[in-house]
């Protein structure tokens, strides 16, 4: 199943970011054929057992041809809840969500108690730690299912067995 509307661009730089759902018009658990129906990757890569289709501004992972994480980069003009998206800090992440943003034990950033998203930035300074670095932009935003487990940006090591 695809967001935006048969008329509508996809994938759609500017759909908004929903956690553990969808990113760009896509929606997690949908048939990555139905996507390639509609719009051509300009590359595609094996990751273990994922393809990563690469799209501008956005890398779609599937397993299994169905659609298991959305990652989203510059270009990308889309947001989560009208206000977090490419360039935000750390701190607005923090100030949004109301909670603190914690490395996890694969060094994704995540928002503690608001799963289905983690996030990159752009390089630390100093010892390297959140709070040192609360000023570091987003410049990666990734979107899986609430009930996968990622290791790293892009790598999924659960996913659910069958679409919603």
């Amino acid at each position: 199943m695809l967001e935006a509307g048969n008329n509508e661009t996809i994938p759609d730089l500017g759909a908004a970011i929903v956690p553990g759902t969808s990113a760009a018009g896509i929606v997690i658990g949908s048939r990555i054929e139905d996507l390639l129906a509609r719009s051509q990757p300009s590359g595609m890569e094996r990751r273990s057992d994922f393809l990563v289709h690469n799209f501008t501004s956005v890398k779609v992972w599937s397993l299994d041809g169905l659609v298991t994480q959305i990652g989203v980069y510059h270009g990308y003009r889309g947001t989560l809840d009208h206000q977090i998206g490419i360039g935000s800090s750390i701190a607005e992440v923090e100030g949004w969500c109301c909670c603190h943003v914690v490395e996890d034990d694969d060094d994704n950033l995540i928002a503690m108690g608001r799963p289905g998203w983690s996030f990159e930035t752009s390089e630390w300074s100093g010892n390297h730690t959140v709070a040192e670095n609360r000023n570091a932009l987003i410049t990666e935003i990734f979107v899986f299912c609430l009930s996968a487990q990622t290791v790293s940006p892009g790598i999924v090591t659960r996913v659910f067995a069958s679409p919603p």
